[in-house]
Order: C-alpha cells, then sequence, then structure tokens
C-alpha cells in the first residue's frame, strides 16, 4: 500500500481499473510512536505507517491511500489518543471550589472517549480550566448503568466543556460500552 500525503483530494478519483473509489472517510488515529494502522476498506489489510509529519499539524489532515489491491480511499488522521463516540445523554456535574457549598449542574453529554468527555452546559459554568469536577450519568445500554467519574476541566469554549478523566483505565461498564 502506498500513500500520498495530499491534504487536498481530487473530486471524484478512480481507481486504475476505473472503479470509483470508496465514499466514506475513514478514520487513522496516530499511537504513542506517531504511527497509523491503516486498513483497506475493500479487502481489510492493515499496513502500518509513520504520521510523524502530521503529529504537529493543527489542521485536519485527509490522506489518500492506494492499496496493493488497487483500492484507492481516503482517511483522516486523527491525532486524539483514543476513539470518541458520539452520544446523547443527560446528566449532573459537581465541583466543589472556594465556595462553601458545592455547586451542582445539567450536563448534556456530547461524546466520550477512554480518557474524557465533551459535554455542554446551560450557562457560563462556575468552573475553570484545572478545576476538578465529578460527572454522573447513565449510559444508553440495556443496563441503563450508571457512570462515576472524576475529572479535570481541560477546555472550556462557550457553553462547551471538554473533561480529561482522572483514570483511563476502563474496564468495567464505561469500558464495555466503549468498545462495543
Amino acid at each position: 500500500m502506498s500513500m500520498a500525503p495530499k491534504a487536498v483530494l481530487k473530486r471524484n478519483p478512480e481507481t486504475t481499473t476505473g472503479q470509483p473509489v470508496e465514499k466514506t472517510l475513514s478514520r487513522v488515529f496516530l499511537n504513542d510512536r506517531e504511527e497509523g494502522t491503516f486498513i483497506c476498506p475493500a479487502c481489510n489489510k492493515g499496513v502500518i505507517r509513520d504520521l510523524s509529519d502530521f503529529a504537529q499539524t493543527r489542521s485536519a489532515v485527509r490522506i489518500k491511500c492506494k492499496c496493493n489491491c488497487g483500492n484507492v480511499y481516503r482517511v483522516l488522521v486523527e491525532r486524539r489518543r483514543h476513539f470518541r463516540k458520539s452520544v446523547n445523554l443527560m446528566g449532573m456535574y459537581f465541583f466543589r471550589g472556594a465556595k462553601e457549598r458545592p455547586t451542582k449542574g445539567l450536563i448534556k453529554i456530547r461524546d466520550i472517549s477512554q480518557s474524557g468527555i465533551q459535554f455542554s452546559v446551560n450557562s457560563m459554568p462556575d468552573f475553570e480550566l484545572g478545576d476538578k469536577l465529578i460527572i454522573e450519568f447513565n449510559l444508553d445500554d440495556q443496563e441503563r448503568s450508571k457512570i462515576r467519574e472524576e475529572g479535570i476541566v481541560q477546555r472550556i469554549q462557550s457553553n462547551i466543556v471538554g473533561l480529561t478523566f482522572q483514570t483511563t483505565d476502563r474496564y468495567g461498564k464505561l469500558g464495555q460500552y466503549l468498545f462495543r
């Protein structure tokens, strides 16, 4: 499999056999060694390639790939450490700041990964970057599993909050939910 590290793709590229290219955009995640595993959607063969050239790039990186089977497909390089699962779950946050009484509020969880979540709040939150929160929510699995996690606020953009979990060991219900 050869890769042409191009950020711009042709509109309707074709393989050498005249077959149209796969329409969907696959995702490739960087590992700790800044490598990505590419899996051809046509034949399911995989290959690991060095992607260190793209590790520090701030913009989206799309790569056109050609497999040995002749299939040409596109991938989006993800620089996140863990897969993010889009969700639509309601929950609560609990924050004990400098105030005497802890505050709490409703959250709408937008996505979950092994290392954290992204959620929205109804109004500007009382907490700031670096503050510690506890979040509670129920998964939309068959058991409606209750999750309670502690984490650090990593990003606040308007009413959208990024929270990194204190621990990334996922052997319980959250891990099962993420990897099914």
